[in-house]
């Protein structure tokens, strides 16, 4: 038998429901489960349903009462003795009880890394909400219990939505955070996920409509919007890109303007140092033929001008388009090409060495690296440099075997990112940290993983959050837990492929290969692994070790060369931006 009191109160006998009938009845029934398994007295029974009345006549209508639950129940299932009445049902019996033992389990249980399983359980919790409890009864125990239980549900809802922005499904996610934010629009956690996942599925000017509503609804209800909604309402509305676009039409129109010195200062400069911003943000878009474009035409105005130190800079901004792209090698020969223009002016330029290293390190050429980071001198200057200089560090260290050196100095670049604020582009340092931790086998890894996610969609910086993806895959496969991993591959290859971050989406492929492997799906898994290499050939990238002789994808591969270009490539869930 089932007792439901969520949504409506009726009982269960073989899957046929009989509705329990009448303001009294559900009241008493109600009283019996709220205290389930507990023997309650007869007064406290009186007392709840005619409050104030203690007399006779209360306690023989009470029996009335008790005796006509009783046959809707059914024998031995509302029994009594001396200490009053008690149900003789297990809280799974009860769509309420099962429903709060379910939810709060599953809420305890989130383990640090937040693994798909942690998600089925949430569901399955949701999937017991039947609506509000004890609807028509007005006991102030009821009523408590109402309060508790719908603050549950909202938990769980909100649990859900994160881990869907986390997984990457952002149109799951904007379907519970909608769906919670109209049930409960005082709920500011559900409306700043709303608004994330709004911006996640490419619905930027959404934001401000949602923002507008929430408003509205809080002013209706008399209260004023949080700091963590105004917070998230400021992050993710503005638009720098479109400020400086703005800026541009007044500063430089037509794109002609001359600068008349390489001084920063100068006001004639304000144009190139506004271009040279707006290629940054569209390279953290993941645009890189767009900032490559700017980009070049800068590095051309300049080189005419003679402004040799500027073409320097510029050239370093190339590389880091270059990085992200994954075109390592054009990466260093234009490297080169900025250390024999600053060679000629101010001398050999520190930070081109480091960049130069971190470069080498993500080739693998470990020793060259740490020649180039040696010849970089100490880790002084400005904060930028000293940033660059332990994020380099710390992983030749992570990618040399040497895990717990590694963590200290992304830790270290993380501290000094901290302070120089707005000067350090702290996203790829939160990424080092969560990479080396993940290395010293630490879950805090997780933490770390999480919060680079938050900084990548609300910044919208396609590439950091395909790459954070796909190196959080790895850290589910050290976890074992290959569906997770799956998710997270997936999901860095779609925005990998979509940015044009080819070296990101060999790594991604590569990653979900793993999972499927350990999933036992060799024939998708075999099809992943020639898909990673394509994308490395595109780039003209070394296969990472692992992909050889030793692997059960190779032995594939060389029993069954006939079979190679059949599958067709990964295709995304659907372009979410234009």
């Amino acid at each position: 038998m089932i007792v439901r009191v969520m949504g409506r109160v009726e009982v269960l006998h073989d899957g046929v429901a009989r509705g329990v009938q009448g303001r009294t009845q559900r009241s008493l029934l109600s009283v019996l489960v709220l205290r389930l398994r507990v023997w309650t007295p007869a007064s406290l029974m009186v007392e709840a349903l005619w409050p104030g009345d203690q007399s006779e006549r209360a306690f023989t209508r009470l029996h009335v009462q008790v005796h006509r639950l009783r046959r809707q129940l059914g024998h031995g299932v509302l029994i009594n003795s001396a200490s009053g009445y008690r149900l003789d049902l297990t809280p799974e019996a009860i769509d309420a009880w099962h429903f709060e033992r379910s939810a709060r389990s599953a809420l305890a249980e989130a383990s640090p890394t937040h693994d798909l399983g942690a998600l089925r359980r949430l569901e399955a919790a949701a999937s017991l909400w039947d609506g509000e409890p004890f609807p028509g009864v007005e006991l102030p125990d009821t009523v408590t219990w109402q309060s508790e239980l719908a603050d549950l549900y909202a938990r769980v809802q909100v649990k859900r939505a994160e881990f869907h922005l986390e997984f990457g499904d952002g149109r799951a996610a904007l379907d519970l955070a909608t769906q919670l934010s109209q049930e409960q629009p005082e709920n500011e956690r559900a409306q700043v996920l709303r608004m994330s996942a709004l911006q996640q599925t490419g619905q930027d000017a959404e934001v401000h409509r949602a923002f507008g509503e929430v408003h509205r609804a809080l002013t209706d209800l008399g209260v004023d919007p949080g700091p963590d909604l105004l917070d998230a309402h400021r992050a993710l509305a503005c638009s720098r890109e479109a400020e400086i676009r703005s800026e541009l039409t007044v500063v430089d129109a037509a794109g002609d303007l001359i600068p008349s010195s390489e001084n920063p200062t100068d006001p004639s400069m304000r144009g190139s140092a506004l271009r040279r911003e707006l290629a940054y943000l569209l390279m953290g878009k993941g645009r890189h033929s767009e900032a490559l474009t700017l980009l070049e035409r800068l590095e051309a105005l300049h080189s005419g001008l003679g402004h040799e130190n500027t073409c320097a800079l510029l050239l370093r901004d190339m590389v880091a388009v270059m990085g992200l792209t994954g075109d390592l090698r054009r990466a260093l020969r234009l490297l080169g090409a900025a250390s024999r223009l600053d060679e000629r002016t101010t001398g050999t330029d520190a930070m081109l060495r480091i960049i130069r290293a971190l470069v080498l390190t993500h080739m693998r050429r470990l020793s060259r690296a740490e020649d180039s980071l040696m010849a970089a001198g100490e880790p002084t200057g400005t904060q930028p440099r000293q940033v660059m200089w332990w994020r380099t560090r710390s992983q030749i260290d992570r990618r040399a075997g040497r895990p717990r050196d590694a963590v200290a100095g992304a830790l270290r670049a993380w501290g000094i990112g901290r302070e120089a604020g707005t000067e350090v582009d702290l996203g790829p340092v939160l990424l080092d940290v969560a990479c080396s931790m993940r290395d010293a086998a630490e879950v805090e890894c997780f933490d770390w993983y999480r919060t680079v996610l938050r900084h990548a969609h609300t910044a919208m910086r396609v590439p950091l959050a395909a790459s954070a993806h796909a190196s959080m895959a790895k850290a589910h496969l050290l976890w074992g837990s290959p569906e997770t991993a799956a998710v997270h591959s997936r999901a860095g290859l779609e925005l990998a492929q979509w940015s044009g971050c080819w070296l990101f989406a060999g790594r991604a492929a590569d990653r979900l290969a793993e999972a499927e492997e350990h999933l036992g799906e060799a024939s998708s898994a075999l099809r992943h692994r020639y898909e990673a290499q394509s994308f490395y050939r595109r780039i003209d990238f070394p296969a990472p070790i692992g992909f050889g002789s030793g692997s059960e994808a190779y032995a594939v591969l060389t029993a069954a060369p006939a079979a190679r270009g059949d599958w067709p490539r990964t295709h995304s869930r659907g372009r979410r931006r234009s």
